[in-house]
């Protein structure tokens, strides 16, 4: 129980400073609210409809799985600068490649199959 003593005591210190800080914010922040801060900035011109109007998701789908397509592709960098001498230690990093694309090929079909790439 004594090993957690400074953790317990270092958490109620960080507790104490984020509380302390809120409140010292909200107690001596400036509370003017006028109609002017009060309205939504759209650079000068007024907002019309509704703030929650639906939107298509595909599109921002597509985004991440560019981004994971493009973060699958980076590691194929590093396997080609160190392949000629990982040869030394066998076909281990040769396998282990054929796995990672193996799984990067379900993905793709899985999205393939799943249409998640037609934008309706």
């Amino acid at each position: 129980m004594e090993n957690y003593i400074p953790v317990l005591l270092l958490l109620g210190f960080a507790i104490i400073v984020a509380s302390s800080i809120l409140v010292l914010s909200w107690w001596l922040g400036p509370k003017k609210p006028l109609a002017v801060k009060l309205s939504a900035y759209e650079c000068g011109v007024n907002a019309e409809g509704s703030p929650h109007a639906p939107f298509a998701s595909k599109f921002y789908l597509v985004a991440v799985m560019f981004l994971l397509v493009d973060v699958e592709a980076a590691f194929f960098f590093p396997w080609a600068l160190v392949y000629k001498e990982s040869l030394q230690l066998g076909p281990i990093l040769f396998v282990a490649l054929v796995i990672y694309v193996a799984i990067f090929a379900l993905g793709l079909f899985y999205i393939i199959k799943k249409d998640c790439l037609r934008l309706r």
